[in-house]
């Protein structure tokens, strides 16, 4: 557990972040739209964008939260799927990475 915990402090930092930012978007999703029919279309394309945004924070928020579990649980750094240790690299550019690269790219694959 000791091990990983600058990558724990990372996570939870980057899960801050993702929340305050998430916080914001749903913020500006939520404003009413425009009385202008022209700003209106702008608006709803920017609703489009910000909701884009939103799902890919709401995903990487989920798949920390999974690795925070999966430190508490003293699983950490095994590959869900084959069980191998995942590189240190790899943790290290992905902390939230929950397979090892060959089992990743079979997985992207499908």
């Amino acid at each position: 557990m000791k091990k990983y915990s600058e990558i724990r402090s990372q996570l939870l930092e980057r899960r801050s972040e993702l929340e305050v930012r998430l916080g914001c978007i749903k913020k500006d999703i939520s404003k009413p739209l425009d009385h202008d029919f022209a700003e209106q279309a702008v608006e709803l394309e920017n609703g489009e964008v910000l909701d884009a945004l939103g799902s890919g924070a709401e995903t990487e928020i989920l798949k920390i939260n999974s690795a925070l579990i999966r430190m508490d649980e003293g699983r950490y750094g095994d590959c869900v799927a084959c069980g191998i240790s995942i590189p240190a690299e790899r943790l290290e550019v992905r902390p939230f990475s929950s397979r090892c690269v060959n089992c990743a790219e079979k997985e992207e694959a499908h």
